[in-house]
């Protein structure tokens, strides 16, 4: 105990940067490269039908504005019949999202396509690498609405 003791109270004398000042600088440096690089991130929102839920708008929008990410909404008709209908209901349908994007201060994009959703997020992500997240707001995944699947670049499902 003696020389433990010792350890300590001969090192007063030696000029310690606090710990909290210097995780402080570090984590600024850290958060500025961080912001710089999100500003150029996406997130995609897939809907298998042509309307939104709501709680998934809600959801996105306050996810883009702490990441600082830009969002594209994407309804897929993976049924091949009458997709000009279901184009036109699905522009109708998005009024209350890009109004919620828009009061944010965010950049929102909505496309349309028809096809297997592997296959279109695939060809989407190929064609535009920026996009860090993906949400499902499909009706047989998100249920009862209490969770709502996220994946990130790493788990994009495109292959």
């Amino acid at each position: 105990m003696k020389t433990f003791f010792k350890r300590i109270s001969g090192n007063h004398s030696q000029t310690v940067i606090p710990a909290p000042a210097a995780a402080t600088a570090a984590a600024s440096a850290a958060a500025d490269c961080v912001c710089n690089e999100r500003q150029q991130c996406k997130i995609l929102i897939v809907c298998k039908g042509q309307e939104f839920s709501r709680g998934i708008a809600d959801y996105a929008v306050d996810m883009a504005c702490k990441t600082r990410s830009s969002l594209v909404a994407l309804n897929i008709d993976e049924s091949g019949k009458d997709f000009d209908g279901f184009r036109s209901q699905a522009q109708r349908n998005i009024e209350y999202f890009n109004a919620r994007a828009a009061d944010a201060g965010l950049a929102f994009s909505h496309e349309i396509q028809q096809g297997d959703e592997n296959a279109i997020v695939a060809r989407m992500h190929e064609k535009d690498p920026s996009f860090r997240y993906v949400m499902d707001d499909s009706a047989a995944v998100c249920k009862n609405r209490r969770s709502i699947p996220v994946y990130t670049r790493a788990t994009l499902r495109a292959k």
